[in-house]
Parts: C-alpha cells; structure tokens; sequence
C-alpha cells in the first residue's frame, strides 16, 4: 500500500505540536507529513517501518522520524495488562528548524540530528527521560513556556550516548532483504578478522539488532556469531592448508587471541586439531 500524505499536523500560529494518543491500539498506516517527528512508544511491542527499515519496539522506545518519510506501526499491542499503550507525538515545523539550526547558535549541537535528514532510534534512557520531560507540558501556561519544553527535549536527545541511525541517503541500497544479506556477506568477509559486533552489523544496514539477527537465523539457518565463527575458521583452514605460517599467527590472523580456545573451537569444527588438519591437508 502506498503510503499516503498527511496534511500540516501543527496548530495555526505555532511551530509545533504535541499530542498523546492513549486509545485502543490500531494499525498506523503508513504516511508520511512535512514536519519534523519525535514519536514516543511506550507500554506496547510490535514494529515500527520507517522508510524501508523494520524496528522492533519492546520497551519505551523513542525515534526521529524526518520530514517526508514514510513511517508506519505493524502488529501493535499492549505489552501491560496494568498500563494502557501510550503515544506521543512531537511535530516541528521543518522551517522553523532550518531557521533556529542557522541563527541560534545554541542549536547548532541539533544539526547532527536535525541538520541531515536523519531517522533515529534513541536510547532507551534517553526515551524515558524524554517522556518525563514532556509530561510537564502545562496547557494553562504561556505558549513560550510551552515552547520551552521543547528545548528540553532538544536538551536530552542530544546528550543521548547511543543513538542508532536508522536511515540517511545510504539506506536506499538495502531496500530489499536481499540486498541486506549481501550486504551483511560482504561485510563479514573483509572484516571477520575484527572485533565485530551484532550492533556493528545493525548500523552498517541501518536495522535493529533484532532484525540482523532475524536474518543470520532466516538466511543462513544460524545465529550471527556462530557465522562469523564458521567464516573465522574456514579461513583459518584454508591458512594451514596453503601456508607454512605458525599457528598461533594464524589464529590471531583470523580474529582469535586465545590460541588454546581456537585449537578447540577448530576440532569442533573440523574434527581434527590445526594441527593435525595441516598434517594431513597441507599443500607445502
């Protein structure tokens, strides 16, 4: 389905709106709209597509969500049988944000999440305090110090530690899950020898660690770290098989410090030790 338009969602002579949604849950469809999106999830699981990425949503969850990208909820419910789903909603006027970004000195530190078209997935700290903040919204006040709110948040997002990017004008080349798997392959095989993490992977293809795991599992029958262990060691044959190189060099060479735990996770896998492998495979 296509996504659909939505029409101007701020309030006549202000640059932003907040709204809470606390109803029933419904499917979200997708659309999209010309502001500038903090959405708050919480008390609820399912999924959230923004743009052509998938993330799972199973705690208080906040994201940024840029002007003009398709957005969506998908197979939402309550994750409480004590505390109602909860949806907060922050729109921006994209003018008004490109004005302050350019003559308030003060919000230049935005720039690197407002400034570049950017959805991202804050911490979940981050979404927890920023929800506080919100809920001091007092409408009998002034609309400056309704404003001032705002800054708050502008203030907590921006000191947040972890936030993961989402999308950019990369994430058009994983449009598919098959561009993604050949993705995750290539990346694999040019830096197994690394320190690779699960949330490495997720930010190179801009999903959640949730998803990438999805994939290894769905693709590849396995989890992501027993590939990369199964590439790690594959290499490290090939290594004994065509090289005079000492072992404990290959070892490091494949991404293992600990020659004792590669000569055992090698038997495991080979069924004979480095070794012993070289004895009976070795081409030198």
């Amino acid at each position: 389905m296509r996504p659909i338009p939505t029409k101007s969602l701020i309030r006549p002579g202000y640059s932003w709106r907040h709204h809470l949604d606390d109803s029933p849950l419904e499917l979200l469809k997708a659309h999209f709209h010309s502001e500038f999106e903090f959405l708050l999830l919480d008390h609820s699981q399912g999924v959230i597509r923004i743009g052509s990425v998938d993330i799972d949503i199973t705690a208080c969850s906040l994201f940024l969500i840029p002007p003009e990208l398709p957005h969506d909820l998908r197979g939402l419910v309550a994750n409480s049988n004590k505390l109602p789903p909860e949806r907060y909603s922050l729109w921006i006027d994209k003018d008004w944000v490109s004005n302050m970004l350019m003559h308030c000195k003060e919000m230049r530190k935005l720039s690197s999440i407002l400034g570049d078209g950017l959805s991202i997935q804050f911490s979940t700290p981050t979404a927890v305090e920023v929800k506080t903040v919100i809920n001091q919204i007092d409408y009998t006040t002034s609309s400056l110090e309704q404003l001032s709110v705002l800054f708050r948040v502008f203030s907590v997002v921006t000191q947040d530690k972890n936030p993961m990017t989402l999308g950019s004008s990369e994430h058009a080349k994983f449009e598919s899950e098959k561009d993604r798997i050949e993705a995750l392959s290539e990346y694999l095989n040019q830096h197994y020898a690394q320190d690779i993490s699960l949330h490495d992977l997720s930010q190179h293809i801009f999903c959640c660690e949730r998803t990438v795991n999805r994939i290894f599992i769905r693709h590849f029958g396995e989890t992501f770290s027993q590939r990369l262990k199964k590439i790690r060691l594959s290499h490290a044959a090939s290594l004994l098989e065509t090289s005079s190189l000492k072992i404990s060099h290959i070892c490091q060479m494949v991404g293992y410090n600990n020659t004792s735990n590669f000569n055992r996770l090698f038997k495991i896998y080979k069924g004979l030790t480095p070794r012993e492998y070289r004895d009976k495979f070795s081409s030198k």
